[in-house]
């Protein structure tokens, strides 16, 4: 399924491993807590990984030809998302892909 918002496609499909995955293309920078540097736009993709309890699951997110990788933990009470771990907020991207694997997740990335 291709959705178009603010000009950006987004692509979700569902991988060989029956994993969801969103393919989008966004500016990324790099945070050191102290200065923010730019580094251009890449082709990002998430792989959202669920254990079937569905009490925890993570998100690998992998930027450009594995330049940057990064992975998201992330805990549930039933359905609904109520924590995570390993970045400082989750991109709204994160958030999209949850939400489209069925589950709820807060309308901002702060938690």
């Amino acid at each position: 399924m291709v959705t178009t918002i603010n000009n950006n496609i987004m692509e979700f499909t569902i991988n060989d491993s029956g994993n969801w995955e969103l393919r989008f293309k966004s500016h990324i920078s790099i945070d050191n807590g102290y200065t923010n540097s730019h580094q251009g736009e890449y082709e990002s993709v998430m792989e959202l990984h669920i254990w079937e309890q569905h009490e925890s699951a993570l998100i690998e997110w992998s930027v450009g030809d594995d330049d940057f990788f990064q992975t998201m933990g992330l805990f549930f009470d039933g359905k609904t998302l109520v924590d995570y771990d390993g970045i400082f907020e989750l991109p709204i991207e994160a958030l999209r892909l949850i939400r489209k694997a069925g589950f709820t997740a807060p309308d901002s990335e702060w938690m």
